[in-house]
């Protein structure tokens, strides 16, 4: 009985979120990779708000087939109870009928599994997309590396010639996957490479404060000073996929 409620739940929930998306239709950033997503989404939100963007990402873990069309549509979770789902159902079809929504969608794709990419494509096509990186993280489910890379060979091969597809050129899988698309490409890394140098790199981590980090943010012959309230590379990372987000839609305008 759970499992058939959730195939029932699961595609009563695409069902809406892709009327919604059709009605409304924002922009939609997706992030997928097996680490800094959560970084990531967050510094893209925060930049995009600061530049005066109504902006709406994923709340927590809700990045799954049941979990980002609530991210979406802006609902709570039912998690185990019945009782609790029945709310979440309606408050969902009278979303069908509400007038505010934001702009833009930035939203975390989770893959634990084969065949995960794909559902999750299928929900919300973005416009934008981010690989951050690709590791043994969550491997378990894939017989080897070669099978969790195919979910993301599928993740770009969706995104059409007028989309943006931002790769980590750090790790070498990921640059290998822009063999497989169509879209305009903006490469980025911890550091400029000879011969063929990223779009964006982020050079030397210039100094140490006692509440954060002050990194250098090179694109060609632009070079900029930015100051993080956080340590560690993650966060440089995060700032970095940030601002090519912010520049892109600043393009688009």
């Amino acid at each position: 009985m759970k499992i058939i409620f959730k195939q029932i739940l699961k595609y009563y929930l695409k069902l809406i979120t892709k009327i919604i998306l059709l009605i409304h239709r924002p922009m939609i950033i997706s992030l997928a990779g097996s680490t800094n997503g959560f970084f990531a989404r967050n510094e893209i939100k925060r930049q995009l708000e600061e530049a005066g963007y109504g902006v709406r990402s994923n709340p927590k873990n809700f990045n799954t087939e049941i979990g980002l069309p609530l991210a979406i549509l802006n609902l709570p979770s039912g998690y185990n109870s019945y009782k609790n789902w029945l709310p979440v159902i309606w408050q969902a079809f009278i979303s069908l009928f509400k007038l505010k929504f934001p702009k833009i969608l930035v939203l975390d794709l989770g893959v634990d599994r084969p065949g995960d990419m794909k559902y999750l494509m299928s929900l919300a096509k973005p416009k934008i997309a981010i690989i951050t990186d690709i590791t043994q993280r969550y491997i378990e489910s894939f017989s080897d590396m070669d099978e969790l890379v195919g979910e993301y060979r599928h993740f770009v091969g969706l995104i059409g010639k007028n989309g943006y597809l931002i790769l980590n050129y750090d790790n070498p899988r990921i640059k290998k996957l822009s063999e497989f698309t169509e879209a305009n490409i903006i490469s980025f890394s911890l550091e400029k490479k000879a011969p063929a140098p990223p779009d964006y790199w982020l050079g030397e981590i210039m100094e140490k404060t006692l509440s954060g980090q002050i990194v250098k943010v090179a694109n060609g012959q632009e070079i900029n000073n930015y100051s993080i309230s956080r340590f560690g590379k993650h966060h440089a990372y995060a700032l970095l996929i940030g601002l090519i987000v912010k520049r892109i839609i600043l393009n688009l305008k």
